[in-house]
C-alpha cells in the first residue's frame, strides 16, 4: 500500500516539476536561430568552446607547400587532389633553391628573399624583400606589420591543382601528420567547424595560388 501511494506521489510530483519548467519557458523570449544563416550569436556569446586540437576543416598554407604529394597518398578516402608538373630545364631543374614567405598581420603574404636575419625581427625597422620570384621587384615593409617569416625550402614542382573535398573527409588527421613542412593543418576555431553548405560542390576547396609561380 505504501509503495502504491509513493508511486502516485512521484508521478504527480515529476509532472508538476515539468509543467513549472514549461510555464517558465513560455514567457521567455524565443532563442531560435535560423541555422545555418545565423550563427554569429555563437561568436558573441561563446556558446561553444572549441577544444585545442579539434579536428576541423583542412587548410593548406600553400606558400609553404612543396607539393610532395604525401598527404594525397596517405588519405584513406582520397579526398585530396593534387596536380603538379616539373619546370622546364631537364632533370634537376628547380624553381628556386629557397624562398621566404612573409606573413603580415593583415593576413596577406609576400613571397621573396628577405635581406638580413629572418629569425630575429627588430621592432621599428624596415624589411627589404627581393621578389625575384614571382614579380622581379623589391618591396619594403615595416617590421611592425610582420607577423612571422617562414623559410620555404627548394621547390621543384609547379602546383597546378590542390583541392580538398571536405564532403569526403573523415577527419582522421593522417594528412597533417605526414606533411613535412606542416603547411596542412586542421582549423581548431569556429570557422573550422562552421562551414555548412546547401550544395555539396561548395565543400570542394581549392588552395592553388598561381601568382606564386609567375
Amino acid at each position: 500500500m505504501v509503495g502504491y501511494i509513493s508511486n502516485i506521489y512521484v508521478g504527480v510530483y515529476t509532472v508538476l516539476v515539468g509543467m513549472v519548467i514549461t510555464f517558465k519557458q513560455m514567457f521567455k523570449p524565443r532563442v531560435t536561430h535560423q541555422y545555418p544563416y545565423q550563427y554569429e550569436f555563437e561568436r558573441k556569446d561563446n556558446y561553444r568552446e572549441i577544444p585545442i586540437g579539434n579536428r576541423g576543416q583542412l587548410h593548406n598554407r600553400v606558400e609553404d607547400c612543396i607539393v610532395c604529394n604525401k598527404c594525397a597518398q596517405i588519405c584513406p578516402v582520397d579526398c585530396i587532389y593534387i596536380d603538379s608538373r616539373k619546370p622546364s630545364g631537364g632533370r634537376g631543374a628547380k624553381l628556386w633553391e629557397s624562398m621566404n614567405v612573409v606573413h603580415l598581420k593583415d593576413r596577406k603574404q609576400i613571397i621573396g628573399i628577405v635581406e638580413g636575419d629572418t629569425k630575429k625581427i627588430e621592432p621599428d625597422t624596415e624589411i627589404t624583400i627581393n621578389q625575384t620570384v614571382p614579380t622581379g621587384q623589391t618591396r619594403k615593409v615595416s617590421s611592425n606589420d610582420v607577423d612571422r617569416i617562414v623559410e620555404r625550402k627548394k621547390v621543384t614542382f609547379y602546383m597546378d591543382r590542390f583541392d580538398i573535398d571536405m564532403a569526403l573527409c573523415m577527419y582522421c588527421g593522417l594528412c597533417t601528420e605526414v606533411c613535412p613542412t606542416e603547411c596542412l593543418t586542421m582549423v581548431d576555431t569556429l570557422q573550422g567547424i562552421e562551414y555548412s553548405e546547401f550544395d555539396r560542390a561548395n565543400l570542394n576547396y581549392s588552395f592553388v595560388k598561381p601568382e606564386l609561380y609567375k
